[in-house]
C-alpha cells in the first residue's frame, strides 16, 4: 500500500513542478530584460548569525529606475556591490522582477522534479511488480 502513496505523491509533485516550469517560461517570454547592478547588501540578523541580501537597481525601457530587493540572503554574501546581472521584469509592473539565473528561474521546478522522479520510479516499480509477483 505504501507504494501507492509514494507513486501518488511523486505524480502530484511532478504536476506541481510542471506548472512552476510553465509559469517561469511564460514570465521569461513576456518580460523585459535589463542589466541590474548591486547597490548595497542588506544585513539580515538571525539565530545563525548575519547573512546578506543584495539590493539591485535597474532602468526600465522607459527609463524608470527601479530598486529590487532579492529574496535570498547568504553568508558569505553571494554578490558584491557593483556586480551586474541580467534581470527580467514585467513590462506593465517593473516591481515584479526576477534575476535571470538558472536556479533563480527554474529552482523550485528542478527541486520538485528531483524529488518526484525517484518517487515515481520506486512507487511505480513496486506497483507494477505487485502484478508480476502475484
Amino acid at each position: 500500500m505504501w507504494y501507492t502513496i509514494t507513486l501518488t505523491v511523486g505524480l502530484i509533485l511532478l504536476v506541481i513542478s510542471l506548472f512552476l516550469l510553465r509559469d517561469s517560461l511564460a514570465f521569461l517570454k513576456d518580460s523585459e530584460r535589463a542589466v541590474a547592478t548591486v547597490i548595497q547588501l542588506d544585513r539580515v540578523s538571525g539565530s545563525d548569525g548575519d547573512t546578506y541580501k543584495p539590493v539591485f537597481t535597474f532602468k526600465t525601457v522607459s527609463g524608470q529606475e527601479i530598486t529590487y530587493r532579492h529574496g535570498v540572503s547568504s553568508s558569505p554574501p553571494s554578490w558584491s556591490v557593483g556586480e551586474e546581472t541580467v534581470i527580467a521584469y514585467k513590462a506593465g509592473d517593473p516591481s515584479v522582477a526576477r534575476l535571470v539565473t538558472y536556479f533563480g528561474t527554474f529552482g523550485w521546478s528542478i527541486v520538485l522534479m528531483a524529488i518526484a522522479m525517484p518517487a515515481i520510479v520506486v512507487g511505480g516499480g513496486y506497483y507494477l511488480a505487485q502484478g508480476v509477483l502475484k
